[in-house]
C-alpha cells in the first residue's frame, strides 16, 4: 500500500470512528505511519482528505443508484433490489458510508456542490426509470424527493443507531426486510 493510500485509509477510519472535527492531522499521520507533511503533499490538508472520502461515497451511491434504477422492471422490484444493493455496498464500505452520511449535513460550499450532483444525477436516473416503466409522478417533485427518502430510511440505522442492525448479520436480514416492505408499500403510491 502506498503512503497516499495509507493516509486515505487512516483518515477514513478515524473520521468514521470519531468524526471529521474530532480528528487532527497528527492522529491521521500517526495512524498512517507517515510524516504529517505527507498529508498536505498528497491531499492539501485535512479538508482535502475529507473531499476525497466524500467523493468515494458519492461514486458508490451513484453507481448503486444508476445500476438499480437502470434495470428494475417495476417499483416493487426496485425497492427490493435497491435496498439490498445499498445495504450490501454500505457494509462493504462501512467507514466511507459513515463519513459520507455524516457529511451530508455539513454546510460547506464544496459539499453543497457534491450534494447537488447527487440530487441531479439520481433525479435523472429516477426520471429514466419512470419513463422506461411507464410510470408518472402523482405529486410534483416526487423524483427529487424519492432519493432522499430512500437514503434516509435505509441509513437511519447508521445515523441514529450507530449501525447496530446493518453491522449485525442476523439483524441485517430483518432490518432489510422491514425497510424494503415500507418502501414497497410507500414508494409505488407516489407514481402511477
Amino acid at each position: 500500500m502506498t503512503k497516499r493510500e495509507r493516509i486515505l485509509k487512516a483518515a477514513t477510519r478515524l473520521f468514521a470512528e470519531y468524526s471529521y472535527d474530532a480528528v487532527g492531522i497528527r492522529e491521521i499521520a500517526n495512524e498512517a505511519d507517515v510524516n504529517s507533511a505527507m498529508i498536505s503533499y498528497y491531499y492539501g490538508g485535512k479538508g482535502g482528505l475529507h473531499k476525497e472520502v466524500f467523493s468515494r461515497f458519492v461514486e458508490l451511491v451513484l453507481d448503486v443508484s444508476r445500476e438499480q434504477l437502470g434495470k428494475a422492471a417495476n417499483s416493487h422490484e426496485l425497492c427490493d433490489a435497491m435496498g439490498r444493493a445499498f445495504l450490501t455496498c454500505a457494509r462493504r464500505n462501512r467507514e466511507v458510508f459513515m463519513v459520507g452520511l455524516r457529511s451530508l449535513n455539513r454546510d460547506l460550499e464544496w459539499l453543497r456542490e457534491e450534494q447537488e450532483r447527487i440530487q441531479r444525477e439520481t433525479e435523472e436516473y429516477v426520471t429514466r426509470f419512470l419513463v422506461r416503466t411507464g410510470h408518472k409522478e402523482k405529486m410534483p417533485h416526487t423524483r427529487r424527493l424519492i432519493f432522499g427518502a430512500v437514503m434516509g430510511m435505509l441509513f437511519s440505522d447508521y445515523l441514529l443507531g450507530g449501525g447496530a442492525n446493518i453491522n449485525d448479520d442476523e439483524l441485517l436480514k430483518e432490518y432489510a426486510e422491514t425497510i424494503i416492505r415500507i418502501l414497497q408499500h410507500g414508494l409505488p403510491s407516489l407514481a402511477e
